[in-house]
């Protein structure tokens, strides 16, 4: 009769548990449904728990138990071979252990504290005097272990109880593994909803026009973050929340971390091994625009957090796009205010813009131009600050272009009599841009001339960069010297001076400037014709270069003694590099 009741437990319990396999139940209520059902269907069983693997972590966790403390196993965390679930887990193979004795050894390689947690959370808190334990495994899948005890029944468990519970297994890894993609599909439908939202919420703020500040308000309330906006010179430019005193060292490390940052992936700022935010760069077609930063998460952002914070990355770019063509457009119609005023075309339009900006007033005027390598950032930064040093003292008006920042002065005073002061202002402005180099036309007494001093800076531009122009150099009109009067000399006129000059040193079949004697002369003009250097500079001994000066004299027909010559030498070897 009573195995005819067993018979009859056993096949509810596999009918439940194949219901289970079905069941959209969270995997929590699953797992405890299964134990209770299971232990109900086993006559001598009163304990036991349903362990799962956690294979990122690479230990055993209890899910679910019947007849142990909850607030003591939900402590424990099983190695693979440690214990009997352990052991069970890393061969694969069904454990049925019967006395206290042999249970005992069977638990002898567990770790003090989970010996002592397991003791804990018994309930009788004693060795159990039988006990199965079956691996759950899905098409090959580690999935957990089931272990059933018997403390205080007479008896023991049978093989044919490990049977029926290595069959019942095979059912609950199946039902633990439809469970689990149920919650993962589940847990993607609630995150494309959040992130839905949260996009919706972020598109929302920048259509009604609310700006940058609302932009990244939004975003840190809903990533419970700090969040802050930088532009791509490390400035801030928006913030929430925000920690006066981090933001100097966040600009740092995007300063620092900027080569890794144009992968446009999230990169963790970590300090001293210690986790501080994340951070993206906020790129489009213009290149790196900026970098959006978040502080005060305790780890990275999860799947829904980093979805938002890109998007929102993507909507910043947009109106930094927006503002980008609102400035181009700016320089547009100041390149051609520039162009009208280079041209002496003062048409009413062109006046108006004069008498503005105080140009009409003031009675002296030079040009500078201000060259450097970044984008259109840069170019504003640069605007804002020569406003703010040169303003002061000094009517101005900004042309920007490209990789330029045109800069027209003007006052009542004699600007011969302020070079010193202007060569001043400008040193203040490389403090701030460092690799900034300026260029200084000609003072002249009336707008009508002023293209005058505009070709002066242009002249000395092109040629420096023939020259091989520094980066943060100051180039006045003065120090080119004669070479000012070179600019326009035909190449025909150039070749003709040139080879009469140079002609007994120049390789008339590759027109070479590689060879001994031109290297020699050039190196000693640029060293003001002392030897001694040019033999350092060219890594020779001082004899071979005196021998080698001899030559050229001599070739020449020339006396480095006389200035004239030395003139003629320098023209043409200055024209030589030109050609």
């Amino acid at each position: 009769m009573n195995n005819n009741i067993n018979i009859e437990r056993r096949l509810n319990t596999f009918i439940q548990v194949s219901k289970n396999i079905t069941s959209n139940e969270s995997l929590k209520q699953l797992i405890q449904e299964i134990i209770e059902e299971v232990i109900e269907s086993i006559d001598k069983a009163d304990a036991g728990f349903l362990l799962l693997w956690n294979e990122e972590k690479r230990y055993l966790e209890i899910e679910a138990a019947v007849n142990f403390k909850e607030e003591m196993y939900l402590k424990n965390k099983l190695l693979e071979g440690e214990g009997i679930s352990g052991s069970v887990l890393e061969d694969g193979q069904s454990r049925l252990i019967n006395t206290v004795e042999k249970i005992q050894e069977a638990m002898s390689n567990m770790r003090n504290k989970t010996l002592r947690y397991y003791l804990d959370s018994t309930v009788h808190a004693f060795i159990p005097v039988s006990c199965m334990s079956v691996p759950l495994t899905h098409q090959n899948q580690k999935i957990g272990v089931l272990t059933i005890d018997n403390f205080k029944n007479e008896g023991f468990f049978t093989a044919e109880d490990l049977r029926f519970l290595e069959a019942i297994g095979n059912q609950i890894a199946i039902s633990i593994v439809n469970a689990r993609a149920f919650q993962e599909k589940e847990q993607r439908a609630n995150q494309l909803e959040a992130i839905l939202h949260l996009h919706n919420e972020l598109n929302e703020t920048v259509l009604k026009g609310k700006g940058m500040k609302a932009l990244v308000a939004r975003l840190s309330a809903s990533l419970q973050g700090r969040i802050y906006y930088f532009d791509s010179l490390y400035r801030l430019e928006a913030s929430h929340l925000h920690f006066k005193a981090e933001i100097p060292s966040l600009s740092s490390w995007l300063n620092s971390y900027t080569k890794e940052l144009k992968s446009q992936q999230l990169h963790s700022i970590v300090y001293d091994g210690r986790f501080i935010g994340q951070a993206l760069s906020v790129m489009s077609s213009f290149g790196t625009m900026g970098y959006l930063v978040i502080t005060g998460i305790t780890a990275p952002l999860d799947t829904v957090g980093e979805l938002g914070f890109k998007h929102a990355a993507s909507i910043i770019a947009i109106e930094q796009i927006k503002l980008q063509e609102q400035i181009k457009n700016k320089q547009a119609e100041k390149e051609m205010l520039l162009n009208e005023i280079i041209r002496g075309n003062f048409t009413p339009e062109v006046h108006s813009y004069l008498k503005k900006y105080g140009m009409i007033a003031a009675k002296n005027y030079i040009f500078l131009a201000i060259k450097c390598d970044g984008d259109i950032n840069q170019l504003v930064s640069i605007e804002e600050s020569v406003v703010r040093i040169f303003g002061k003292k000094y009517d101005i008006m900004t042309f920007p272009q490209n990789d330029m920042v045109y800069l027209l002065l003007g006052t009542r005073a004699r600007i011969g009599e302020k070079i010193d002061e202007i060569t001043m202002y400008t040193e203040r402005l490389q403090t701030i841009h460092h690799e900034a180099t300026v260029f200084f036309g000609r003072p002249v007494l009336s707008l009508r001339n002023i293209s005058i001093s505009y070709q002066d800076v242009k002249m000395m531009m092109d040629m420096y960069v023939q020259d091989g122009e520094k980066r943060g150099r100051i180039y006045n009109f003065r120090s080119l010297g004669y070479k000012r009067y070179l600019i326009n000399i035909s190449d025909e006129e150039a070749i003709h001076f040139v080879e009469n000059i140079l002609g007994p040193i120049i390789d008339q079949t590759s027109r070479s400037a590689k060879n001994d004697l031109m290297l020699t002369l050039k190196i000693y003009l640029d060293a003001d014709k002392n030897a001694a250097k040019t033999a350092e500079m060219m890594h020779l001994h001082p004899n071979t270069v005196y021998y080698r000066l001899q030559q050229l004299q001599e070739k020449l027909d020339c006396n480095f003694d006389h200035l004239e010559d030395l003139i003629n030498l320098k023209t043409a070897m200055y024209l030589y590099d030109k050609l």
